[in-house]
This record gives structure tokens, sequence and C-alpha cells, in this order.
């Protein structure tokens, strides 16, 4: 069975499923059953398309740049306090590790370059 006979019988059991319930007013565990089924196999389906499409990929490449020798000077507790006076001067400014614990110092060294450029890209 070709894999376009698949997804149009697939297709055609979900509107068949979608009729069922629509005509009855409510989902059998036999239907429920299907739904979960189908369900699986269109997750399967839509993760061998993303790992083939993926496979087309080249490996990442993520160079580190270049850190300023005076942030290299600094303490963690001055880049951090660094990073709230950044925060204070940009209300607006965010990122995902809130409370900088888990951060590396080289890290935080980089989140400093990367907001002092975005800052001079804004002004």
């Amino acid at each position: 069975m070709s894999e376009d006979t698949s997804w149009d019988i697939l297709d055609a059991l979900a509107d068949e499923a979608a009729r069922y319930e629509e005509e009855e007013g409510k989902p059998t565990p036999e239907s429920r059953a299907a739904a979960q089924r189908y369900r699986s196999m269109i997750d399967d389906r839509l993760a061998a398309m993303r790992r083939a499409d993926l496979e087309q990929l080249e490996p990442a490449q993520v160079a580190r740049g270049w850190i300023r020798p005076d942030l290299l000077e600094m303490t963690r507790d001055k880049l951090v306090a660094y990073i709230r006076r950044l925060q204070d001067q940009q209300p607006a400014l965010g990122f995902a590790h809130r409370s900088l614990r888990n951060v590396s110092d080289d890290d935080l060294r980089t989140m400093i370059e990367d907001i002092e450029s975005t800052m001079e890209d804004e002004s």
C-alpha cells in the first residue's frame, strides 16, 4: 500500500468518525481509541518528515565571539549587577534566565555583549 493511499484511508476514517460523532452526539470508547490511533499515526509521520528534513541540513556551527577584557575581569556578582543595571535602563529587556543562578559566568558576559549590541542598534 502506498503512502498516499494510507493517508487517503486515514482521511476517510477520520471523516467517518466525525460524521458518527455528529450523528450520535458523543464519542464512543471505540471512536476515541480510533482517534488516538490516528493521532499517533500522524505524529509518527510528522516526526519522520521532520527527521528527514533535518538530515538534509548541515550541522549548526556555533562560534564563540570575542568578549571584552573588562567583562572578563568582572566577578560573577559584578556581572549580575551589571545586567540588573542594564535592565533598569531598558525596562522592556527580557531574557529566559530571570534568576541568573544557572547561567555560567561566560554566558553572563555574552548576555551583556548581546544586550549592549541591541541597545546600540536601537540608538
